[in-house]
Order: C-alpha cells, then sequence, then structure tokens
C-alpha cells in the first residue's frame, strides 16, 4: 500500500514538472512571435501616414522644373511626418504595454519577463533613436527619450551620434552636454542581464566617444574628457575634471 502510494506521488510529481517545463517552452515561444509581430505592427502603423503623403506626392507632381522643385520640399515633409510617426507610434507602443524594465538581475532567457520587455523595448526605441541622427535636432532627441522614461534635464545638450541605450533607467541633469558617439549604458551581460541606473548631473560635459557603464553616479560640474571609460558602479564626485582608461581624477 505504501509502495502503490509512494508510485503515485512520484507520477503526480512527474506529470507536474512535465507540465510547468511545457508551460514554459509555451511562453518562451510566445514571447518569441511577440518579438516579431509587436515591432511590424508598430512600425507598420508608423509609416502608414507618411506612405499616403508619398503616394499623393507621386501622383500629384509632373516632371516639370517647378514640380521637381517642389517635390523635393514635399518630400523633405514626408520626413518629418515619418519622423514624428514613428517617435509617436513607438512611445505610445512602450507606454501602452508597459515596456519599461526595472533595476535587477535577471536570467537571459524568454522566459524571464524582465528579459523580454528589455529586448522588445530595444527593438522598438533604438531604430528610431538612431534615425533621429539622420537629421540631428537635439531637442526631438531629448522629447523622444523623455517620452519612453529617460529624466533629462532642461537645457541638455545631445550632439551627433551619441548612443543613450535603456533611456527607462538614465538620468541626465540639466545643462549638461553629451560628446559625439558618447555611450551611456545601464545594462550589462555577464552570467546574467544586469541593469542598473546611470546618473548623470547638472552642468557636466561627456567628452567625445566617452564609454559609461552601469550603475555610474556623475556627480554635478563634473567634466569627463574624451575617449575616457567609466567603469560600472563608479561614482565621479561633484566639480572634478576626469579622463582615462579607467578614468582618474585629474588635478590642474
Amino acid at each position: 500500500m505504501k509502495n502503490k502510494f509512494e508510485k503515485e506521488r512520484h507520477s503526480d510529481r512527474f506529470l507536474l514538472i512535465t507540465f510547468i517545463i511545457i508551460m514554459e517552452k509555451m511562453i518562451e515561444i510566445w514571447r518569441s512571435s511577440l518579438l516579431f509581430a509587436i515591432p511590424i505592427i508598430v512600425y507598420g502603423i508608423a509609416l502608414a501616414p507618411a506612405s499616403i503623403f508619398l503616394y499623393f506626392d507621386i501622383n500629384f507632381f509632373s516632371f516639370e522644373i517647378f514640380h521637381i522643385i517642389l517635390f523635393s520640399i514635399f518630400l523633405m515633409f514626408d520626413y518629418f511626418i515619418l519622423l514624428f510617426s514613428l517617435i509617436f507610434s513607438s512611445a505610445f507602443f512602450i507606454n501602452v504595454l508597459n515596456l519599461k524594465y526595472e533595476e535587477g538581475e535577471y536570467e537571459q532567457n524568454l522566459k524571464e519577463k524582465m528579459y523580454f520587455k528589455y529586448n522588445l523595448y530595444f527593438i522598438l526605441y533604438y531604430p528610431v533613436y538612431r534615425f533621429l541622427n539622420i537629421i540631428v535636432y537635439p531637442p526631438i532627441k531629448s522629447f523622444y527619450l523623455r517620452l519612453i522614461g529617460a529624466k533629462i534635464g532642461r537645457g541638455t545638450f545631445l550632439s551627433l551620434d551619441e548612443i543613450i541605450f535603456d533611456p527607462c533607467l538614465i538620468e541626465i541633469g540639466e545643462k549638461t552636454m553629451i560628446g559625439s558617439k558618447a555611450m551611456i549604458l545601464a545594462h550589462i551581460g555577464e552570467e546574467k542581464l544586469i541593469l542598473k541606473k546611470t546618473k548623470i548631473g547638472k552642468n557636466c560635459i561627456i567628452g567625445t566617444e566617452s564609454l559609461i557603464m552601469p550603475g555610474v553616479v556623475i556627480e554635478d560640474n563634473v567634466v569627463l574628457g574624451a575617449k575616457s571609460f567609466v567603469p560600472k558602479n563608479a561614482i565621479l564626485k561633484k566639480g572634478k575634471i576626469y579622463a582615462g582608461v579607467p578614468v582618474k581624477e585629474i588635478n590642474i
């Protein structure tokens, strides 16, 4: 009787484990499909207004010189229609689907909800963010990053080709300048995906091609030299000058 009870218990445990494995696999497959389906919908919606306007352009204008000039002007309107459609479409879905992720350490597989949110957030924001660098207008970049969760103070200047990863975990104070091709991260992939806020204070200067890793705190009025590397969790003290790989304080 005891052996029969043990066999039934082991059988129930085996069925439960099998059920859990199947469910986890189904979740992974479902989330993988969403990583393809949602961006297609988001970018399809964003392309619709610009496509309609472009269709009108092609059918309305002829090859007369005056029409060619007007067509070129209207193409620029089409570009800005596409730009703002991408901004609002991606920002809308990022907020409605609650894709802003949180600090922590997470397994790097789609069974982990936060890892899924991290990937989908990236797919929806990064192409739009890079598109904003075709014709650079820093206030529009700041506006977009704020829409998707970044905390960026007034008067902050984002120059050409800077890369701000993980906007929802980035804070930049007022009147700070981010140099060309600087990279600011709030994630790093080690054994797990590590997400940690990166904070830059007010009135800072971040030099060209600098690399700022997750968890860094740069206090107010700091100057960071070009091509500097700030390792994760470093703290750069208020009013100081730093440079180097990795950064060191420079006394003048």
